[in-house]
């Protein structure tokens, strides 16, 4: 299987993708991969979910209501999360931490991708760290400022097919 097979098999399966504290820097490093119809897959494709800054049209508190009511997903995170300063960063009504707290309890497996969402990136010292850090769990992490665009489907693509 190629790499656009990958990513196409990935973005077709239940993954809910949420971006904290982060510059977007991997969803748009999987943006650049230059597979046909990506754009179409990556915001119009369901069940795949992403809630992310740089996606204006699937927002609001439908659309979050809808990926809190997720079953059997794999959770994908980007960007660091604020240990102390949880008013920060807000998904809708709630508060980052609030939001990934309730999804990583229902995730079957989560990936942590890019430097920030591995270990705080180059905000740790400023109060921030990675999933793992905040969640206390096993995170399948890929780092990298931007991530690989490859490691990160291929460490989504193992997490859907090992079952976390």
């Amino acid at each position: 299987m190629d790499y656009c097979e990958a990513l196409e098999k990935v973005l077709k399966s239940n993954i809910v993708w949420i971006e904290a504290q982060s510059c977007s820097g991997e969803s748009v490093n999987i943006l650049k991969s230059g597979c046909k119809s990506l754009e179409n897959l990556f915001f119009h494709s369901s069940p795949f979910k992403l809630y992310s800054n740089i996606c204006e049209e699937k927002c609001g508190k439908e659309y979050l209501d809808e990926i809190l009511s997720q079953k059997d997903f794999v959770l994908v995170i980007e960007g660091a999360i604020p240990k102390d300063k949880d008013g920060l960063c807000y998904v809708g009504d709630m508060t980052c931490n609030e939001l990934i707290k309730k999804l990583a309890e229902k995730a079957k497996a989560i990936v942590a991708v890019g430097s920030c969402a591995v270990n705080g990136g180059i905000i740790r010292e400023l109060g921030y760290v990675g999933v793992s850090e905040f969640l206390g769990k096993r995170v399948y992490e890929v780092p990298g400022c931007p991530a690989s665009d490859k490691m990160m489907i291929a460490a989504i693509y193992y997490a859907l097919t090992s079952g976390g």
